[in-house]
């Protein structure tokens, strides 16, 4: 699909680069031109044109912290502190949620994303495999992290997550990683850290 965004300013983020005024053309999902409009190659056939009404056009924004399905627990306790809320309000509710609630609050929290310009996240949250298919069908570009901790789950299920979910989706892969110092034991990170390298993977 050929698609054209013009009458807009455009903001690359390219060093020394400023804003101007210009086009966009996207084929195949791919950026296939950034400019002004005066140099443009061979004009293709647009199979869809976007006024953009002289708005801003820029790269997504990346939010690189979310725990998405936690949307429905906002607001809850905002008072307490962190060992209080976590220990009482959250991990009781979170024992009963489904991978279907996971899925389908992902979702609900990608479309609020996408309102403020986000166009890629990095989750960590229960159950890996819904959110990538959340992800995957909101077209939401992800890198899942895994949220190992003392009470689950086991090491050998991370291993396996990275095995499977790595390669799934275009937009969605799976790193391995804990959920925090204070939630894992010395030994678990140490298993983790033979995890990384025979892998050679990230942390």
């Amino acid at each position: 699909m050929n698609i054209r965004f013009y009458n807009t300013r455009v903001l690359t983020m390219v060093d020394g680069q400023d804003l101007f005024e210009g086009e966009v053309w996207v084929s195949d999902n791919k950026i296939a031109y950034v400019g002004d409009g005066t140099d443009t190659p061979s004009t293709p056939i647009w199979d869809r044109e976007v006024d953009c009404e002289g708005n801003v056009l820029m790269p997504g924004f990346k939010n690189a912290h979310t725990h998405s399905a936690m949307t429905v627990f906002r607001s809850l306790c905002d008072d307490y502190n962190l060992q209080d809320w976590l220990n009482n309000e959250i991990f009781p509710r979170e024992a009963n949620m489904t991978g279907e609630d996971c899925y389908e609050l992902t979702k609900l929290a990608i479309l609020e994303y996408l309102t403020s310009g986000v166009t890629a996240i990095g989750d960590m949250y229960l159950t890996p495999e819904t959110i990538a298919d959340a992800c995957n069908d909101m077209g939401m570009r992800c890198v899942l992290v895994s949220g190992l901790n003392k009470f689950g789950p086991a090491l050998c299920v991370m291993e396996d997550r990275f095995n499977k979910l790595n390669g799934k989706y275009d937009l969605v892969s799976y790193k391995m990683g804990v959920h925090a110092e204070y939630t894992c034991s010395r030994e678990l990170l140490e298993e983790v850290s033979d995890l990384i390298h025979k892998y050679q993977a990230p942390l």
